[in-house]
């Protein structure tokens, strides 16, 4: 989502060989079970930043218990430099003052404890380098301000740092957080398997069972030794069938839209088209989330709280896919 697609995956410290069936991860099993998740692109900016205080967990949390949604990916951040919860070794290593570019309310402590009553889990989402629109954390990191396809070349160097900050968020989070998905794990931006794997034990050294993934770009593949399930991340997913629960051991998972692109709160195809695909894939172990656009200010309801149109519909594909797998 940082950037064009990787066509290719030829690098071998990242594709990992065909795994046997006994190396198959249990710690995905839950992912199997829940069949169908929610995503949210909740991005503050400098004009922005105040929403994360406007945000309306509850109501958040009462939609997509709604919904029958069993997983909720929330974002810390994206490209700006701005974040959704507090982290001091980002605020330390970047040098801006708590509050100035990480929140100081913490989103993810507060959908985490509204979001277990109805038996959701929340996974996060955040790039796998320093937010590349902000030039003063680029510089204190360690990384280029020259982009590479809108992204910067990454190393051992910056990910041990950038390991701290996942780390933080993960040991304070600990059992609340049930898994992440990084983006931006591009061959062109140098992301090899050593990263793969500081970044897999950064966050799960709050919650060794949280799963991890890591994007190389749109299509669906094994990617890294370290992932425990497959990004996914498709524009059509439609024409992508599941053939089985694993890919080479990860987890069959697919991260795609509802609307016509990501973070958009419009539908592009019918409730029968979705709930017909995801009803096939989760027949065969597979399972799927879907982006749905967040209500960016007041006047398109409660902020952070989603379309009814989106809504109606993510519930309809969920109950198609709860009736299928009685």
């Amino acid at each position: 989502m940082l950037s064009r697609a990787v066509k290719t995956c030829g690098l071998g410290l990242l594709v990992a060989s065909a795994l046997s069936a006994g190396e198959r991860n249990p710690a995905t099993d839950w992912m199997a079970e829940a069949r169908i998740g929610a995503f949210m692109h909740f991005l503050p900016g400098p004009d922005t930043f105040g929403r994360v205080d406007s945000f309306d967990v509850p109501a958040v949390a009462r939609q997509l218990a709604d919904a029958g949604v069993r997983y909720f990916v929330f974002t810390l951040g994206q490209n700006s430099g701005y974040m959704n919860a507090p982290n001091a070794a980002y605020d330390r290593v970047s040098g801006y003052a708590a509050g100035e570019r990480c929140a100081r309310r913490d989103l993810p402590l507060e959908l985490s404890a509204a979001l277990a009553p109805h038996g959701i889990r929340l996974l996060l989402y955040l790039p796998c380098q320093t937010p590349n629109r902000d030039l003063q954390a680029l510089q204190a990191f360690g990384l280029s301000e020259k982009p590479v396809n809108g992204d910067r070349k990454i190393d051992l160097a910056f990910a041990r740092k950038w390991s701290e900050v996942i780390r933080e968020w993960s040991e304070r989070y600990g059992a609340r957080v049930s898994g992440w998905w990084f983006d931006g794990g591009y061959a062109h931006v140098g992301f090899n398997g050593e990263i793969a794997a500081l970044y897999a034990a950064a966050a799960k050294s709050g919650n060794p069972g949280a799963v991890v993934t890591f994007n190389p770009g749109v299509g669906l593949k094994r990617w890294t030794a370290a992932e425990d399930y497959t990004a996914g991340e498709l524009n059509e997913p439609l024409t992508v069938a599941c053939e089985g629960r694993w890919l080479e051991g990860s987890q069959w998972h697919v991260l795609t839209y509802l609307g016509k692109t990501w973070g958009r709160r419009d539908t592009r195809y019918t409730d029968g088209q979705w709930a017909a695909w995801a009803a096939a894939v989760t027949a065969r172990g597979g399972c799927v989330t879907f982006d749905l656009g967040p209500a960016a200010h007041p006047s398109d309801g409660p902020v952070g709280t989603f379309d009814a149109t989106q809504l109606r519909q993510l519930k309809a594909v969920a109950a198609a896919v709860g009736r299928q797998a009685k």
